[in-house]
């Protein structure tokens, strides 16, 4: 039976004692060797002995916990629990044991402890799991610097000592130039290893008092101490120079790799948050966009940071009328061009602001792709658009969706669930894909269209002209329908070049099987101009600016599913 109990006790890692003060004895269960990883009756013979082993820096908890509790002993003994690292070897020697141990002590006459009993646990896993959260919490796991919340809040800290006390400070966003590249030839392995070096070489090159974060996958925050507007261009310098020196060596053979930076001066215009890192990341696109491998600092011109102020609130207003669900639908009519008769409309999104104040719907959408949440007002749309399906059978409608839409599979799949049984709602519903979205990834979209037809619904090419056009790609796409580009339309009764693009497009369309449509029809003397070419239907303010109204059904109601 006693050896079965020393078994039990050594699987579960755990070791029984007994403590007197009297003679300090101390008493151990007989797998203290195989648990503790030494002999521990020769060298922990009192309690003394044990707690000379344990680190300073943990012994005031344990010794708090048995003997600096405050409580008294009733007649039951006091509980106790309390973590500690031990060094059984010495401390020369690198075993560490993170202990638990969870006992009771019984007070003698004086009412301190005249006798403890308990078990001790190692928890070393348990220990170094909570090392590793505590660790994530602060910092990046890749690179060892400062995490995007941690930097921030230094970059807070930085804001308001500046206000206070007239602090001189900067704040520098660093990006890797054409890491998408690297990680398409090399693999994120390698990809990953560019990243660390990086950091590494930044970290070379900050000045004592200075400090730098990863605040994205391929940026960096740089918190540049003591340095005027004038100076910054020539700290970011430095850093650049660090990225440029010496190629990258790493599994995969050496690596070149730029950074370019954007930065901003912490100065009065900027005195919050938000307000840093949209200058910074404004003064960022403007070095990728113009001159990749160098550093723009934002300047602090009143209508720039006005300009700054407004995408802020815009930011804001795009996830609140999300969250809020404050989508409205406008719609408007599509005509057959001979008949002048409606055949569909095209669903088009309205938004008011939290004043009731309307924002252009271009803004709106532009803005939702830049903060990643198109993906959300695609699903939104759809909602709403097939909710109105099923309720009105004579509605037809047409939505646009974002270009990436051909690989959200949660989108795909909802449309499924709703009408995949419901053949006479799918066939009166049209998708809009842009043109250019096509042409950027042909394989996704012929997918993605042929995905539509499977379940019945229909595919209308966006913007056909816009761009670069390539017949025989779209072709491949097998769509029902092209809305040639409206900025065609704009002055087609006098540009003979425009009518003579407008009327080839139309052709090769119509050669091709697609239904055409021509966009911005916006007078009479358009449509005369359209009359004799081969375009099935037209859409503009000439036949119907977009309104909220319900134009299909017996109601006439505004359009606000919630």
């Amino acid at each position: 039976m006693a050896d079965n109990a020393r078994d039990i006790l050594t699987s579960i890692g755990e070791v029984v004692y007994e403590w007197h003060a009297s003679g300090d004895r101390l008493r151990w269960s007989n797998n203290a060797f195989d648990v503790l990883q030494t002999d521990i009756i020769s060298v922990f013979p009192s309690g003394k002995a044990y707690t000379d082993f344990i680190t300073p820096d943990t012994l005031t908890s344990r010794y708090r916990s048995i003997f600096g509790s405050g409580k008294s002993d009733e007649g039951q003994g006091v509980p106790f629990e309390c973590i500690y690292c031990l060094a059984p070897l010495g401390f020369e020697n690198e075993l560490r044991l993170w202990v638990e141990e969870n006992g009771r002590w019984f007070a003698g006459e004086d009412g301190r402890a005249e006798r403890v009993h308990g078990v001790v646990r190692v928890v070393n896993e348990q220990q170094h799991r909570e090392q590793r959260l505590r660790f994530l919490s602060q910092f990046d796991e890749l690179t060892g610097l400062f995490n995007r919340s941690i930097f921030f809040d230094q970059l807070q800290q930085t804001l308001d000592e500046v206000a206070g006390a007239g602090k001189h400070a900067c704040f520098i966003v660093a990006h890797i130039d054409n890491f998408r590249i690297v990680n398409e030839a090399y693999g994120f392995d390698v990809a990953d290893q560019v990243v660390k070096e990086i950091a590494k070489r930044i970290s070379r090159r900050l000045r004592d008092g200075d400090l730098v974060g990863r605040i994205s996958g391929t940026k960096f925050g740089l918190l540049i101490n003591n340095c005027s507007e004038k100076e910054m261009e020539a700290a970011a310098e430095r850093f650049l120079d660090a990225a440029r020196e010496e190629l990258i060596i790493t599994d995969a053979g050496p690596v070149h790799v730029t950074l370019s930076m954007g930065g901003v001066y912490l100065g009065e215009e900027v005195r919050d948050l938000r307000t840093a890192e949209i200058c910074a990341l404004d003064a960022l696109d403007h070095a990728t966009h113009h001159n990749r491998g160098t550093f723009r600092s934002f300047h602090a011109k009143p209508f720039a940071l006005e300009e700054r102020q407004k995408k802020i609130r815009m930011a804001d207003e795009v996830i609140t009328a999300l969250n809020e669900r404050r989508i409205e639908l406008a719609f408007q009519p599509i005509v057959e061009a001979k008949s002048g008769d409606v055949v569909l409309h095209e669903v088009l999104v309205r938004i008011d602001d939290r004043d009731g104040a309307p924002i252009p719907a271009v803004e709106f959408i532009d803005f939702a792709e830049q903060l990643g949440l198109a993906a959300m007002l695609d699903h939104r749309i759809l909602e709403m658009t097939l909710d109105l399906l099923f309720t009105y059978s004579d509605a037809r409608l047409s939505i646009n969706v974002s270009p990436e839409i051909g690989t959200d599979k949660e989108w795909m799949a909802y449309l499924r669930a709703r009408i995949a049984n419901f053949p006479d709602v799918a066939e009166r519903l049209m998708i809009e894909i842009s043109e250019a979205a096509i042409l950027d990834n042909l394989s996704v979209a012929t997918d993605f269209v042929a995905s539509l037809h499977e379940l019945g619904a229909k595919v209308a090419i966006d913007d056909f002209g816009a761009g670069h056009t390539s017949f025989q790609n779209l072709k491949q796409v097998k769509a029902d329908m092209v809305k040639i580009a409206g900025s065609l339309m704009l002055d087609i009764a006098q540009n003979s070049q425009n009518r003579a693009i407008v009327r080839m497009f139309a052709e090769l369309a119509k050669e091709l099987g697609f239904d055409v449509v021509a966009k911005w029809v916006v007078s009479s003397e358009i449509v005369d101009v359209l009359s004799p070419l081969d375009v099935t239907y037209l859409q503009g303010f000439h036949f119907g600016e977009p309104s909220k109204q319900l134009p299909f059904g017996d109601e006439s109601e505004m359009v606000s599913v919630n």
